[in-house]
């Protein structure tokens, strides 16, 4: 991408929309707790996968690459939420939970954005 591209306006605008839906589903889906986090988890799983796809579907468009992985998967997707869950769980004093969701989300994401590159 262009430095010019970088500051299109066009662009500019679609990542902001595309990342106000990724967060809102993503504040949607962080409702849903349990033994672990399953939203939070489930969010991040789902962005990298669809990150993954966008990035060989979209390989000739630098354009929609920008407003879906940067603005949909982005919002989607974030490590702080990730981070404050895993803080919030090693809080409660077990050291097997915060050990679990590290673990899914790591191996479940980085398999999930594979996935996604293979189908796109």
């Amino acid at each position: 991408m262009t430095p010019a591209e970088v500051f299109n306006p066009i662009i500019l605008i679609g990542i902001a929309l595309a990342g106000g839906l990724g967060s809102i589903i993503r504040f949607a889906l962080s409702k849903w707790q349990g033994f672990l986090p399953w939203g939070i988890l489930l969010a991040n799983v789902s962005a990298s996968f669809f990150a993954g796809w966008a990035v060989i579907y979209f390989t000739n468009d630098s354009t929609w690459v920008a407003i879906t992985v940067v603005g949909l998967a982005g919002g989607l997707s974030t490590f702080s939420s990730w981070a404050a869950a895993s803080v919030q769980l090693a809080a409660s004093g077990k050291v097997f939970r915060p050990a679990l969701y590290t673990l899914l989300t790591v191996i479940l994401s980085s398999t999930a954005a594979y996935f996604g590159l293979l189908l796109g």
